[in-house]
């Protein structure tokens, strides 16, 4: 895996528009609705994580492999929802 695409489809009570993407994300209610990805170009998939689909190891592992070049429409929103996400999930989001 060389290219990871992402969007996120996400909840949060906090206003986004007025508070910001990092109050946004820490919110207690916060969560990530939809998590699409492709991996290389190939076909997107959609995992639904409001619904108790998990997102494959492999692609939870390129989240934070630095080898893996992430692309995202929105990446800071991403990038900060998928920190919150992976943190929660236990995993470092600052490996090294």
């Amino acid at each position: 895996m060389k290219n990871l695409s992402v969007d996120l489809e996400t909840f949060s009570s906090v206003n986004l528009g007025k508070c910001g993407v990092y109050k946004y994300a820490e919110s207690d209610d916060f969560e990530i609705l939809l998590f699409g990805y492709s991996v290389d170009g190939s076909e997107v998939q959609v995992v639904d994580l409001a619904q108790g689909e998990t997102i494959p190891e492999v692609v939870l592992s390129a989240l934070t492999d630095e080898t893996v070049t992430k692309w995202a429409f929105n990446a800071q929103f991403e990038r900060v929802c998928l920190s919150r996400y992976l943190r929660d999930k236990g995993i470092n989001v600052n490996p090294g």
